[in-house]
């Protein structure tokens, strides 16, 4: 895992004028890529790329590792200075059968995701959802109280600190993609 404060060649990424290419993620089959270019304010989100999955009994889909790596390299050229930041996730009632399934596949995800960032040789850093979370002044999906309909408190601060994201956070549903912009955003005020 690189440090922080280290891109995914070695850079110290505080050094003063280097363009530095964050990437947030929120990790999950549903789950969003920002990448923030520190130097220009560009941004762009995409939804992780999925593929399905042949087992019976199990989550129907499951990381396409080939998609996700090519769609890295798109946003984040070889020789760029760039460092990734995911959310931590946890194991949460691995004892109750109805879960285990949907445990087990955010643990693969998550795998998937470190394992190809790892071989684009940029390994994340995890970010706590409480960090994250406490630095764009929102509460966690579970704690907020909303209207059904209304957008969650993650897509508005995106849309707010983001303007230009606006056009891909229009939907309750882009609450991933939100929360991946947030995640950039805690690193590029934290790590980079």
């Amino acid at each position: 895992m690189g440090a922080a404060g280290e891109d995914c060649a070695g850079i110290g990424v505080r050094d003063g004028g280097v363009r530095v290419i964050v990437v947030g993620i929120d990790p999950g089959l549903t789950g969003a890529l920002s990448f923030v270019d520190t130097a220009t304010g560009a941004i762009a989100i995409e939804d992780i790329p999925t593929k399905e999955r042949s087992a019976r009994g199990e989550v129907a889909k499951r990381v396409d590792g080939l998609a996700l790596a090519t769609l890295v390299r798109r946003h984040v050229p070889p020789n760029a200075a760039a460092m990734s930041a995911c959310e931590a996730v946890r194991s949460f009632g691995r004892s109750d059968p109805a879960r285990a399934a949907t445990v087990d596949s955010l643990q693969m995800t998550l795998g998937a995701l470190l394992a190809v960032f790892d071989v684009l040789r940029c390994p994340c850093v995890l970010v706590e959802p409480r960090a994250w979370q406490q630095l764009a002044g929102v509460a966690g999906k579970a704690k907020e109280q909303r209207e059904r309909g209304t957008l969650p408190a993650a897509v508005l601060k995106a849309r707010e600190l983001y303007p230009a994201a606006a056009p891909m956070l229009e939907r309750v549903k882009d609450h991933n993609r939100a929360e991946s912009l947030l995640i950039a955003h805690y690193a590029v005020r934290t790590l980079a």
